[in-house]
């Protein structure tokens, strides 16, 4: 039998390149509500859409609470029209190896799966311009409404147990990703966790963190179904 039952892709720095498209989305989307904000360096890698806009609001005292949640939804839709109206101009290019990645773990039955802190919306437009298909990846955890990445992996988790028909244990699950926060997440909710170097840490930052499993790339598709079949040499 399998280690795992569902694999949780990250996106941004894990399938797809981790660029400006996002922090120049946010920056665009609260300059349309007057709010100017400094995208550079770019300090949200891990982090859920929503969180996100917690994160700037924040430097905008002068904004009540109350007003901040209406707003965060008018934010994000306008982020969300920027990022796809953009990602469309601009195209997306996928990460060295994911594309085939992707192909040989449907043609070995393993059925792969989402958990990222784009809002949902965002998620099949990114992944189709970087020449993946979304009808691959039909279960998930995404941004929405998620203060915490935790929040979106445990709506990741209740996905997958409805599209495998049965609960999915966290154990039985591996979440992949490019930041401390993938694996944070991954240990808040009981799950494995393998941490690649694609994104904006090295192998050596991302071993500070004690990863289950941690790669350099995800060029070799051989060796992650060797983890997911429990074949590994742990």
């Amino acid at each position: 039998m399998a280690r795992f039952d569902a694999l949780f892709f990250d996106m941004d720095g894990t399938l797809v390149e981790n660029g400006v498209l996002m922090p120049g989305g946010f920056q665009q989307g609260f300059a349309r509500h007057g709010l100017h904000i400094e995208t550079e360096p770019w300090k949200a890698s891990g982090c859920t859409d929503w969180e996100v806009m917690d994160r700037y609001l924040k430097e905008f005292p002068e904004i009540s609470d109350a007003e901040k949640e209406p707003l965060k939804e008018k934010i994000a839709a306008d982020v969300r029209q920027i990022v796809i109206e953009n990602v469309k101009k601009q195209g997306l290019n996928a990460l060295p190896g994911t594309r085939e990645l992707i192909k040989e773990l449907l043609a070995h039955g393993v059925q792969p799966g989402l958990l990222t802190g784009n809002m949902e919306m965002i998620v099949g437009p990114k992944l189709e311009a970087a020449g993946f298909r979304r009808e691959d990846f039909p279960y998930g955890g995404f941004g929405d409404h998620c203060p915490k990445r935790v929040d979106a992996a445990k709506k990741a988790l209740a996905s997958a147990s409805d599209f495998f028909g049965h609960e999915v244990e966290p154990s039985r699950a591996l979440i992949i990703g490019d930041t401390p926060n993938d694996i944070a997440c991954a240990r808040a909710v009981g799950a494995a966790v393998l941490a690649v170097a694609t994104g904006r840490f090295s192998m050596e930052q991302l071993a500070e963190y004690a990863p289950d499993f941690l790669f350099r790339d995800l060029c070799d598709p051989a060796e992650l179904l060797k983890i997911i079949a429990g074949n590994d040499s742990e």
